[in-house]
Formats: structure tokens, sequence, C-alpha cells
């Protein structure tokens, strides 16, 4: 699996520090699951530093050196009784290895969906069941994959620069989209244009890919993995599941292996 934020760790507050709407979900079950945390994805520490203050020793793995030196840098400005909550590793979802266990475990922003293949998605979640505790919880979100998306093969997406975290910075965006039925691949190209910069440097160019995953899908994968679906959501609220919702909110619990043997 290629390391995917690199290339974007310079604009990815810009695009989504203030995205707010899933922390309610991440900080209950934090509250209700307790810690320490296991966060998969930790990035610049969006939800990282919302749950070390509301109190929680927390995790955070991420592939992306440069992410999480722009987390390291920003975890210097916190209170010293939240600093010390937090732990942060570059590691890769599918092998990572870490010496506690945890009650629970998140991955938020869809971060699961950058497992491009069923080998990768299977191994990720073996690899977070071993992390969990007997009974652990994997909260995590996705979003659905509505018809009206994927009956597209490609489209094109313009942010100006008002609608990211700092208009002030003058950097707008253009993202183009390809789909992939076959592969259930969407691949994105992100340029983002900083007017203030000099010719050289006024375009720059990231890339990623997400493999979506449909309901159904995503629950063979977690009992196959060892995991029993406790509940799917249509939103970060706890509203009904609804395909239409355009997200799904998983929480699953680790089976022993007893409860696996009798679902098999």
């Amino acid at each position: 699996m290629p390391i995917v934020y690199d290339p974007f760790a310079r604009f990815y507050d810009l695009e989504y520090s203030h995205k707010e709407d899933d922390l309610p979900f991440y900080l209950d079950v934090a509250d209700t699951y307790g810690a320490p945390v296991l966060e998969i994805g930790a990035g610049t520490g969006r939800v990282t530093f919302e749950i070390a203050r509301a109190g929680h020793e927390i995790w955070g793995i991420d592939d992306s050196a440069r992410m999480l030196a722009i987390a390291a840098k920003k975890q210097k400005t916190l209170a010293p009784e939240t600093n010390a909550r937090i732990h942060l590793h570059q590691a890769d979802m599918r092998t990572f290895d870490l010496p506690i266990r945890f009650p629970l475990c998140i991955i938020p922003f869809r971060a699961f969906l950058h497992n491009l293949t069923r080998a990768d998605q299977l191994a990720t979640l073996h690899t977070i069941h071993r992390h969990l505790l007997p009974g652990g919880i994997l909260a995590f979100d996705l979003f659905v994959p509505v018809h009206q998306v994927l009956s597209k093969g490609e489209w094109h997406v313009d942010i100006p620069a008002s609608e990211l975290a700092d208009p002030a910075q003058n950097v707008s965006l253009s993202a183009h989209i390809t789909h992939d039925p076959v592969k259930q691949w969407l691949a994105i190209t992100n340029i983002y244009h900083d007017k203030t910069a000099d010719k050289a440097a006024r375009e720059r160019k990231a890339r990623m890919k997400y493999r979506y995953v449909f309901q159904p899908e995503m629950e063979l994968l977690l009992l196959h993995s060892g995991f029993a679906t406790r509940a799917c959501y249509g939103g970060f609220l706890g509203e009904p599941y609804d395909f239409h919702s355009g997200i799904m909110c998983f929480i699953a619990e680790k089976m022993t292996t007893r409860k696996r043997n009798s679902t098999a």
C-alpha cells in the first residue's frame, strides 16, 4: 500500500481541520468503551487531540511521516496533561505491532477504504483484532456507495478558497475523480492552486484511491475477521441506517473463539 498522505500533508488541515460532524460519535464511543483508545489513521491529530482533551489516553498510528510531523508540532501546543495522554507512531494499518492491548479501536473519516484489495482489508482487520482485548470494540465510518455517484465514470469538483478552513491562504482546490466499478475503486487527483506562491510552486498535485465497500460486504469482512457487527448507523448521532444517508457508522465487537465457532 503506498503512503497516500505525504503529498497531501501540507494542505490537509486547510481542507479538513474544520470537519467536526464525526467528533460526537468518536467521543461517545471513547466515553462508553474506555481507554486506552487505538486510532487508525491519526493524521494531523484532528480526532486524536479531541479524545485526549476529553481525558482519554490514545495511541494513534499513521503511515505518513509528514502528517505525523504536523501532528507532533501541534501536540506541543496542548496542555501538558493532554499531551501526556497522546502516543503517535508511524506504522502501516495492516501490519502494526504495539506493546499493549485496547478496549477500543477507532478508524475515523473512512480511512479503512485505503485498503485497496481484499487481502489488505482482511490484514488490517486481523491486526486490529489482535490488538483488542476480549470483547473489545471497533468503531469506524465509511461513505455509502450510492448509485447516483457510482453510475458516473469520472467527474470534476472545484472548491474555492472561501470554502476551505483558512480562506486567507488563498488556496483553492480542483478534484478529478475516476471510477473503476470492477475494482470498486475511486481514484482522486487533487490540484491545489496557490495564488500567493511564485510561478514554479503555484500548483501542487496529490493522488489517492479508495476501495468502497457496501454494507453487507463490510459485515462479512468483519465476521470473517472475528468481529460481530453490533450496529450500523446512518449518521454520527446514531440515526438508523439508510442507503441514501451517505454515511455508515459501524460498531463491531471482537468475538471469542467460542462465539466465532458458533457463527461458522
